[in-house]
């Protein structure tokens, strides 16, 4: 498991899929935010800091499942998970390697996207407007996002292991990221609604930006844990029955 994980990881960072969607969810929210600060008036360091957080979401849902499609279905197609298999190595391991390497790829992003925007937000109109110490509304904030991101990133890997097309998966992925955002904002309406959403990636994706409450960072938590267990689950149980050819 471990020289497999490494040549996992090495072949995620090394790809040049990697970075130049990485450099996009960087650089677009950093330039949307000081386009904002730039041309706006009237936000503090802690609006912006919130702003570059709901941008960088806004583009995960819009790149992230190319990004899945070519780590998943790519390496279906290119025959590398095919080669993994006749290597000797267990199918779970395999698919261990595969989503903990796309999980630290989302991890990154999402750690680079929010020093970035950060430090531009804060750069321009300074620390201020922060509610709360800084500890909990910036930094813890920025941890449980990242993993919140990670989970909600995750329906692309699982929705990638049921598609061998890779403009199919793309499609697939980016379709799935955009209606359950969309979905999650409609129920987000309906009465009694709260408490489920709390429960799922896409709804904290939101709340994060609001509340955070340690009743909430809970429900993040838990979130986050019950996503990325469903998605290693299906994952496994498709990947197990998959006829290799």
């Amino acid at each position: 498991m471990g020289n497999l994980l490494k040549w996992e990881m090495k072949q995620t960072f090394s790809s040049k899929s990697f970075w130049i969607i990485g450099g996009a969810l960087v650089a677009f929210p950093a330039l949307l935010l000081f386009a904002a600060l730039t041309f706006g008036s009237g936000l503090t360091g802690y609006d912006a800091y919130l702003e570059g957080l709901n941008s960088y979401n806004a583009f995960i849902i819009m790149l992230i499942g190319v990004f899945a499609g070519i780590h998943v279905t790519g390496a279906f197609e290119g025959r590398k998970i095919q080669s993994a298999v006749m290597a000797g190595n267990s199918r779970f391991a395999i698919l261990m390697a595969k989503f903990i390497s796309f999980s630290a790829a989302i991890a990154l992003y999402s750690i680079a996207s929010i020093a970035v925007s950060t430090a531009i937000g804060f750069g321009m109109v300074g620390v201020t407007g922060i509610d709360g110490s800084f500890a909990r509304m910036i930094l813890a904030r920025a941890l449980v996002y990242t993993l919140v991101e990670i989970s909600y990133s995750a329906t692309c890997f699982v929705a990638s292991m049921f598609i061998r097309h890779l403009g199919g998966a793309i499609g697939l992925n980016t379709g799935l990221m955009l209606m359950s955002n969309i979905g999650a904002q409609l129920i987000l309406n309906i009465e009694g609604s709260e408490t489920f959403l709390r429960l799922t990636p896409v709804g904290q994706s939101m709340f994060v930006l609001a509340d955070m409450s340690n009743s909430n960072i809970v429900m993040e938590l838990i979130a986050t844990a019950l996503g990325v267990a469903a998605v290693i689950a299906l994952s496994y149980v498709k990947f197990r029955r998959e006829e290799l050819k």
